[in-house]
């Protein structure tokens, strides 16, 4: 079917308390993991299951922005799955303007690096723009800030070896206070979305973007607030490194402090109705393609590595789906 405006899909939710999930596409192999996983689990679970497929200014320039939307727009006409577009995580109004000539059914303008008073004005500019065309906006309040923003490449590479409690205890002690600092304050929240007139709020819970396995906590007691001051569905960055659901901070060993909690106490009591899911999906795709090159060295045909590296994106995106609909 044709793709979808984004708004159709999470309002719903919202009132449903679930999510529906945002899964970053670099190839076209990642974008038909998505709506295979889609396709399958809507088989699996007896019910329709929502897909938004995402695009960076990034991954649209390397694929070059009419090629990248449009092997979206074609997947999407070929499956009952109902696909939104989303640009992710525009930092310029130039961004948003190709992608509204591309046909994208959402934007996110992140103008969190910007002063307060010029994020508010400039995702007032960008919301206007995008309303004209009946296309929602997504803004970012607060910062969400990078691993990378901690610890050296290597130091990252040091971590990554470490078991998930020792791992969480050094994420602590360099960064957690930083994180805590650079939440979305809840008493920000009223004016910010009244002056701006966004749809999604990406409100920052103390998640970080780019940790590689799901082992940090978020803070589920600032998204209560948060979600105390609007009626918004609120959206999840840097998923990939949020615990998923009790049980597996239980498996892990990872004790939640006060407040804190998974990416399933968020959907389900946080209001968080979009989450987005970049890193592990990545990990999963070069993990794959090496795994197959490393069994077939002689291996010259790019498709019998490409076609493993997207079933392994395709399990992920599934397991990430059934948590969302409330199935972990």
């Amino acid at each position: 079917m044709p793709l979808v405006n984004e708004r159709e899909l999470l309002l719903p939710a919202l009132k449903e308390r679930r999510a529906v999930g945002a899964f970053n596409a670099n190839n076209m192999e990642m974008v038909q993991a998505f709506i295979w996983a889609a396709e399958e689990t809507s088989k699996e679970i007896g019910r329709p299951v929502d897909l938004i497929i995402q695009l960076s200014p990034g991954a649209s320039k390397y694929a070059g922005w009419a090629l990248g939307a449009g092997m979206v727009k074609i997947a999407a006409s070929e499956t009952d799955v109902r696909v939104a577009l989303n640009l992710d995580h525009a930092t310029e109004v130039d961004q948003v303007k190709k992608a509204l000539d591309m046909g994208f059914t959402a934007v996110l303008f992140d103008g969190s690096a910007l002063p307060f008073e010029e994020n508010v004005k400039l995702t007032r500019q960008v919301v206007e723009m995008c309303h004209q065309k009946g296309v929602p906006v997504e803004a970012e309040l607060g910062k969400i800030p990078k691993i990378e923003d901690y610890f050296s490449p290597a130091e990252i590479a040091n971590l990554r070896k470490l078991p998930a409690p020792e791992a969480v205890q050094a994420i602590r002690a360099k960064a957690g206070k930083s994180v805590e600092e650079l939440m979305a304050k809840p008493e920000d929240v009223e004016y910010f979305v009244s002056k701006t007139g966004c749809d999604f709020l990406a409100a920052a819970f103390g998640s970080i973007h780019g940790i590689w396995d799901d082992i940090w906590p978020v803070r589920v007691d600032r998204l209560v607030a948060i979600q105390n001051r609007t009626s918004l569905p609120l959206v999840s960055h840097g998923s990939s490194g949020i615990l998923m659901a009790p049980k597996d901070a239980r498996e892990k060993g990872i004790k939640l402090a006060k407040g804190e909690g998974t990416l399933l106490d968020a959907i389900q009591t946080g209001g968080v109705t979009k989450v987005n899911v970049a890193t592990i999906l990545s990990i999963s795709f070069i993990e794959g393609f090496v795994k197959a090159y490393q069994a077939n060295p002689s291996e010259k045909d790019f498709r019998k590595l490409g076609g493993p590296a997207r079933d392994r994106v395709k399990e992920k995106t599934k397991e990430y789906i059934r948590l969302f609909a409330g199935l972990a």
